[in-house]
């Protein structure tokens, strides 16, 4: 897939298209859903349900909510989200590639 936004990193956080990042986690179209009213996306991959809101640092997984140290944006007309809290939201393992300056997402 070719990303038609480009990534940046801000406080320390990689920010990703929201959707690029759910197809990166193997989802689909179907599995993103975005709230415009609400400014809400929604990843859902099996069981595991995943919520983010704009602006705010709270992550809901499953109904649980946990706190992020930055929140979700938009740039532009994109919704940017931090790569590390969802894609290890559904159990993926992340790691940093300082060489490349390249997040690693393994599922």
């Amino acid at each position: 897939k070719v990303m038609d936004a480009a990534p940046y990193i801000k406080n320390a956080r990689t920010y990703v298209p929201v959707r690029y990042l759910g197809y990166a986690l193997g989802l689909t179209d179907a599995d993103i859903a975005w709230d415009s009213a609400a400014q809400k996306a929604t990843f859902t991959k099996g069981s595991t349900v995943v919520e983010l809101t704009i602006g705010s640092t709270t992550i809901t997984v499953n109904g649980e909510a946990k706190t992020m140290d930055v929140a979700p944006e938009l740039s532009g007309d994109r919704t940017m989200l931090p790569a590390r809290f969802v894609a290890e939201a559904f159990g993926a393992k992340v790691g940093w590639d300082a060489s490349s300056q390249a997040v690693v997402i393994e599922n």
